[in-house]
């Protein structure tokens, strides 16, 4: 999965590592689990800027550099206004209450398709940041996918 990208060695081994470690958890944690989907990512102008929830069973996620995901409690969220018309500036109720994970965080987030309890935690990629000469700051994200 990472040989021939140009990362650099301890890079590689750390994200090998995660990938595997978070795999062999996910599956303790959710027995029934028909497969994994394992894939490293760059983000830079393009990701998920819209506050969403996913459809799928859960997903694990880690960003190792930049910021990491962001995410808002349930009790923030305005769901007919997420479910309808999706307008960024009315989906959360307070948004000086956003919660964020760091680099190297590993988020674990419930989708739609989790079989029990409250499911799909509702999140989006953080704001994209620049360099000081104005290039676009790239994140590397692992995710592992539930997949049922």
């Amino acid at each position: 999965m990472l040989e021939g990208i140009g990362l650099p060695t301890e890079l590689t081994a750390l994200i090998r590592d995660d990938a595997s470690a978070i795999s062999e958890i996910l599956l303790q944690l959710l027995p029934s689990t028909a497969r994994l989907q394992l894939r490293l990512e760059a983000f830079g102008k393009y990701g998920c800027t819209k506050w969403h929830q996913d459809n799928y069973v859960a997903r694990a996620f880690v960003t190792y550099n930049g910021p990491g995901t962001d995410y808002a409690d349930d009790s923030n969220v305005d769901f007919w206004e997420l479910q309808n018309c999706g307008n960024a500036e009315h989906v959360l109720k307070d948004p000086s209450k956003i919660k964020s994970v760091a680099a190297g965080d590993i988020l674990l987030i419930k989708g739609l398709t989790f079989p029990r309890g409250p499911a799909g935690l509702v999140h989006k990629s953080p704001q994209v940041r620049h360099y000081p000469d104005g290039r676009i700051m790239h994140r590397l994200c692992l995710k592992v996918d539930v997949l049922m």
